[in-house]
């Protein structure tokens, strides 16, 4: 399990940031219709070895990686191709949507498999995760918009290019900001999931019923939070809202720590007001994030800015885990949520003291 969890996320560090410089050489809405045939073709290989009783690990490890690389790729050229599909002046609205939209696949996702695996089994539940990237690729061909190609490049330097992703996290203050906020607050959330379910459900009692319950909340106040996004910036200004939305993600993690020192009745409440509280902050800032980005990125840029924060967060994800589990094993479960938490309040940290905090509205595109 441990290798399969490497071959579907390792293809993010490994190559996304030549991704970044690929798309940004090529018209992106067709790289995201062929990733969906990509991912289609990949997953139903396993079906099919099953029914053929040939299907073993060597080959779920060549679909985990094939697929978590047509992955890396599609969420790159989705995000640099948003501001292209609905305008930079709409970012903040196009953003609510795309973000409501995930938000809602990730909250009927996961019982949308569980169920289709007990009635069905999992290689024919695989089948039905195949056909939904069949319906992704053909509502993403039937996008009707000219997409500008771009500008050819008079030599090719990938390794320059990449770099100048990198460095444009870095330089341009308002994504410097919103890149060191998402760092922390992934780093974060991996160090705490690492001990979360052995403390809460292991030593502590919780069922898994309470503890779908929980993330469901967590969702369900995400959702709330992408609806209200546009009028809470109309009436308060796009800075407050994401530095409200930085201390709400650190408040509702905080809620683990009482929830693990609370009487066995005041756990399952605790942590789903902490999930509460988190899921609507978390939602408020990457609605907004996402927006600026769009904006403040020149387009033919985008790709590989976009790569370079996916790297980013990824490398920080295999960081937190890791260290998470380290830490697990050695001050124990409590703690190591202790830290999470901590670590987690340094998110908002780059939000309050930067420019970001005095931000009015989504900048005019660069």
């Amino acid at each position: 399990m441990g290798l399969l969890g490497v071959a579907q996320f390792l293809p993010g560090p490994l190559f996304g940031l030549v991704a970044g410089v690929w798309l940004d050489r090529r018209r992106r809405l067709p790289v995201v219709v062929w990733s969906q045939v990509v991912n289609l073709a990949a997953l139903a290989t396993v079906p099919a070895a099953a029914l053929g009783h040939v299907l073993g690990l060597p080959q779920l490890y060549a679909v985990a990686f094939v697929t978590g690389t047509g992955y890396t790729i599609s969420r790159i050229a989705q995000v640099s191709f948003l501001p292209t599909l609905a305008g930079r002046e709409n970012l903040v609205e196009a953003n609510a949507k795309y973000q409501a939209s995930m938000t809602v696949a990730s909250f009927a996702g996961p019982g949308l498999a569980g169920l289709a695996v007990q009635a069905l089994t999992a290689p024919i539940a695989l089948a039905f995760d195949a056909f939904s990237f069949l319906v992704g690729a053909v509502t993403a061909a039937w996008i009707r918009l000219h997409e500008p190609a771009p500008a050819p490049a008079t030599e090719r330097r990938v390794v320059a290019e990449a770099r100048e992703g990198l460095l444009f996290l870095w330089r341009h203050p308002l994504v410097r900001s919103i890149s060191l906020t998402i760092l922390a607050s992934n780093s974060a959330g991996r160090v705490s999931s690492a001990v979360f379910v052995l403390l809460f459900v292991g030593r502590l009692g919780l069922t898994p019923a309470q503890l779908g319950l929980t993330f469901a909340a967590s969702s369900i106040s995400s959702l709330a939070g992408a609806q209200l996004a546009k009028p809470l910036i109309e009436r308060l200004g796009v800075g407050p809202i994401m530095v409200a939305g930085t201390v709400l993600l650190s408040v509702g993690l905080a809620f683990n720590i009482p929830a693990a020192l609370a009487p066995r009745p005041f756990v399952f409440p605790l942590l789903t007001a902490g999930a509460v509280i988190l899921g609507f902050g978390l939602m408020t800032y990457n609605v907004n994030q996402q927006a600026i980005r769009g904006a403040v990125i020149p387009n033919h840029m985008l790709g590989r800015v976009s790569a370079g924060l996916f790297v980013l967060v990824a490398v920080g994800n295999v960081g937190g885990a890791l260290l998470g589990g380290v830490l697990g094993q050695t001050i124990g479960l409590f703690w190591t949520l202790v830290v999470a938490t901590a670590l987690g309040a340094t998110s908002a940290l780059p939000a309050i003291f930067s420019s970001l905090a005095r931000l009015r509205e989504v900048p005019a595109a660069e």
